[in-house]
């Protein structure tokens, strides 16, 4: 009787772990937030004892690369899901989410940009700039996050990496 109570609950754990893993929300919800904890962990290892842990980073929304000046839903929580992975590292982000104060024109980004970056950083003592940009394919989209020094734009760590282009995606990436 109990290895046949035994063999019923393995069977049962198998079919319901099956359909789990056959739910297309799960697994590309699952992918997404693997793969951004992955990028974090993969920046952290590459800067290595250029930052240390407890060091301030100030966190950007990850921008659309055909057009810096633009971001999406999406950009804003790759840039959120990397930085929960550095949270959780041992890291002190600032969110610029927070910050109204904080505008890039269009016509002076760049410039604007880095005159920004350097003074939000004196005002926070942070050292390095997590940024990020994104393009939607067909069936994927192309990120690559950057761990940036702030003083001199030098770039500490970089990763590439691919997300499956699905429904939720399409969503997140509506203007």
């Amino acid at each position: 009787m109990l290895k046949s109570m035994l063999a019923v609950s393995l069977l049962l754990g198998t079919l319901l772990s099956a359909g789990c893993m056959n739910n297309p929300y799960a697994t590309n919800t699952d992918v997404i937030i693997d793969s951004n904890r992955a990028a974090a962990n993969n920046l952290i290892r590459m800067a290595g004892t250029k930052i240390q842990p407890g060091a301030n980073i100030i966190a950007a929304s990850f921008a659309n690369i055909d057009d810096l000046t633009q971001s999406s839903s999406f950009g804003r929580v790759t840039s959120q899901q990397l930085v929960s992975q550095l949270t959780a590292s041992g890291y002190s982000v600032v969110d610029m989410l927070l910050r109204s104060d904080v505008y890039i024109s269009p016509s002076q980004g760049e410039f604007l940009l880095s005159r920004a970056v350097n003074d939000i950083s004196v005002e926070h003592n942070a050292h390095v700039v997590l940024v990020g940009t994104y393009a939607a394919g067909d069936d994927n989209v192309f990120v690559t996050a950057k761990l940036i020094r702030a003083s001199d734009s030098v770039i500490l760590a970089s990763h590439d990496y691919v997300l499956p282009y699905t429904r939720d995606m399409r969503m997140l990436l509506r203007d």
